[in-house]
């Protein structure tokens, strides 16, 4: 019950994801990146170990594809599970098993790719690549990948999102945002973990954290030598 985008700028190294469900804290247990290397998703029924092992391979130098084969092959029943890798180059690798509920698939784009299962229909993966690679908010003058990548779980809500066993519409009850660069020490990293309409309230959370996101990285590099978090507020009211 779950719609992804995966996505890269070659830009600026950055790899991030999205994710939208009706599942609740999905932030908690389906994604997994490592800033400039690699992000990966885990879903339908989840198994976060897989994505830990995966990421703890290709940082132990082990070959992403042989990476992403072991972690599955390690689990007793990839049947159902979902995982998608995406690298800083190259194609992405995805995994549906055999038992993942319909309309599930994925589908790639330039620099990202759309993963879903139990949609309400397949055009929901276009819907998401479009919304990636076209940001449709016209008010937006920021494209970046954060915004690409939000941009994409509106176009999959917009184009019916997920449905249940009796083919009614669920709604996103939680989602997240993972942006890495790999020169930054941590991620931008924005959860919605109960609500009923988590995307929405997804992208005001992200809109609101972004002009902290500089904040913590200069306090974590050298708090000796930046304001208080209050006089950095004010700074950026001014």
């Amino acid at each position: 019950m779950t719609f992804t985008i995966l996505g890269r700028d070659p830009k600026t190294g950055e790899l991030g994801i999205a994710i939208a469900t009706y599942s609740f804290a999905v932030g908690a247990t389906c994604p997994k990146i490592l800033p400039g290397i690699a992000v990966a998703t885990t879903q339908a029924s989840t198994n976060p170990a897989i994505a830990e092992e995966m990421m703890e391979l290709i940082e132990d130098g082990t070959e992403p594809v042989q990476a992403f084969m072991e972690a599955l092959t390690n689990d007793e029943q990839p049947e159902y599970r979902q995982v998608a890798l995406m690298l800083s180059k190259g194609s992405p690798i995805v995994h549906s098993g055999s038992k993942i509920k319909s309309a599930s698939g994925h589908l790639n784009g330039e620099n990202c790719t759309a993963v879903g299962n139990f949609l309400a229909n397949k055009k929901i993966l276009a819907a998401m690549i479009d919304g990636f690679e076209n940001p449709t908010d016209s008010n937006e003058i920021d494209t970046t990948l954060a915004i690409r990548l939000l941009s994409a779980l509106d176009s999959g809500k917009q184009s019916g999102g997920q449905s249940g066993s009796d083919g009614l519409h669920l709604n996103e009850r939680s989602a997240c945002l993972i942006v890495g660069a790999p020169y930054e020490k941590f991620p931008i990293d924005i959860r919605i973990d109960a609500s009923e309409d988590a995307i929405p309230e997804l992208r005001t959370a992200y809109k609101r954290y972004l002009p902290m996101h500089e904040f913590y990285l200069q306090r974590a590099e050298n708090p000796a030598k930046i304001p208080s978090q209050d006089d950095w507020v004010k700074s950026l009211d001014s």
